[in-house]
This record gives structure tokens, sequence and C-alpha cells, in this order.
């Protein structure tokens, strides 16, 4: 996935951040990690995936365009990496303007015995879950193809002009179902659990990396995140250690999970 360096970038998002009154702490909010993970991007210690800068710009209510210029000269010079963002910003814009999810009243029965395998077939439940963890009734495969169809970005895809694994995956997806291949049922509600998980990164006395992870339902009730933190530090005999992220969707599949500290 393409990602922009944030050293020519980060002046710029800071300025605006700032004229907008807005805190580290709702940034890093909205955009689903810990403040640390935002400040070190919005420093330039870290390189920002082209995905997180299409929804700072969202956020800050400017377009991305001008966020990637500085002294009138672009940031992204590849070809393929400019149709790559292309691509992002337009699925962002549509994203908001269109996902929506099936209202809870009108799901089917197979609906349903889905949403109850996963703890979710209570109206309340369901109506708390994050987007993907409910039946669409426009959803992402639909903001692609409409990209495809209506905005003509199929030859971008026709022409080999994108490399982005994860439109790849998008245009091969959208070709199966124009050759009549119906989606299963299943395949619209994802496999999340929908709660909330800290993404650690520690350093270990010999200078490695290990990656952990620790349900925020597993905390001790009197601890907040960087408390864990640190107990986790101590624990693990760690140098030191960040918290990257935080996830609404459950643990993800690589890091070790911590569930008592």
């Amino acid at each position: 996935m393409l990602k922009i360096p944030i050293m020519s970038l980060h002046t710029t998002i800071k300025q605006l951040r700032k004229q907008q009154n807005i805190t580290h702490e709702h940034m890093a909010e909205q955009l689903c990690m810990a403040r640390s993970t935002y400040s070190k991007l919005e420093s330039g210690t870290t390189e920002m995936p082209v995905a997180t800068l299409v929804r700072i710009a969202g956020l800050l209510q400017v377009a991305v365009h001008d966020l990637m210029q500085e002294d009138g000269q672009p940031y992204v010079t590849k070809l393929e990496d400019k149709f790559s963002m292309m691509l992002y910003q337009t699925e962002n814009v549509l994203s908001y303007e269109r996902l929506s999810a099936v209202p809870y009243d009108e799901l089917s029965l197979p609906q349903l015995m889905l949403l109850a395998e996963k703890g979710l077939a209570g109206q309340e439940a369901y109506e708390n879950t994050p987007l993907g963890g409910r039946f669409y009734a426009f959803g992402p495969q639909q903001v692609f193809g409409h990209m495809m169809q209506n905005f003509g970005m199929s030859i971008l895809f026709e022409e080999k002009l994108v490399r982005d694994p994860y439109w790849q995956a998008k245009w091969k997806l959208y070709k199966a179902m124009q050759k009549g291949k119906k989606p299963e049922l299943a395949d619209s509600l994802d496999e999340y659990d929908y709660f909330r998980v800290y993404l650690i990164d520690l350093t270990m006395p010999d200078g490695s990396t290990r990656g952990v992870q620790m349900a925020e339902r597993d905390f001790p009730e009197e601890l907040d995140e960087e408390s864990v933190l640190q107990r986790i530090i101590t624990r693990l005999g760690a140098v030191s250690g960040d918290i990257l992220a935080y996830t609404e969707e459950g643990y993800d599949p690589v890091s070790e999970i911590i569930r008592s500290i």
C-alpha cells in the first residue's frame, strides 16, 4: 500500500489542526489510534499511509491535493501512486456519502441467524455496531462498482495502471461479480467481534521488537491504557513500549494476545 513520507507534510497538517482548534486527542480518536501514534505521524517521525492522509484531510476539511503540495511541487510523483491516491480519495468521499446499513426491522431471517452467531442479533447491539458489523444496504463493493461504472475508473485497471494490492483485490472481486458470481450472504458481514483492542510495540533488551495486543475489557478496573502499557513492559521484561493504535474490531490475527497483567 502506498505510503507518503510525512516530513514534508507535517507542518501543514499541524498548522491546519491548530487553526481549527482541534486537539491531538480528537484527531487520534477519529483515526482510531493512540495519541502517541498520531503525534508521531504529525511530527514526521513515521511515514503516513495514503489512506490515513485522506482521512486526515477529511477531518481538517481540506482537499488532499492541498496537503500534497510544497512550494507548488507535488509530493507524489509516480504516475501509479497518483492513480492510487485518486482512487483512495474517491472511495473516501463516496463512502462518506453513500455507505448505509440495512435497518434492523428490515433484516431477513437468514441475516438475523448470522448475527445471532456473533451475538449481535439484538436491535441495540446491531445498531451500536460499526457499519462493517451490520448488513450493508450500500456497501464497499457497491462503492467500488460505482467508481468503475459511473466514473469510468475501470480503465485504470484494464490498462494495468494501478498496482496497489488493495485495489487489485477489489478489482478481482468486481470482475468475478461481473461474470455472474453471487456473493455469499456471510460475505456481506465481516468477521470482527467488535471490542476495543490496543496494539502495542515493545522493545526488548536485545534490541528486537515484540508486538502484543490487549483488549480493553481485560484491563484492571483502576488502570487506564498508559498504566496498562507500563505493566506490560514490566511483566514482559521490555526496555520500552508504545501503543501503536487501537481498533474496535477485536483481535488482529498476528500479534500475541495478553489477557491478564
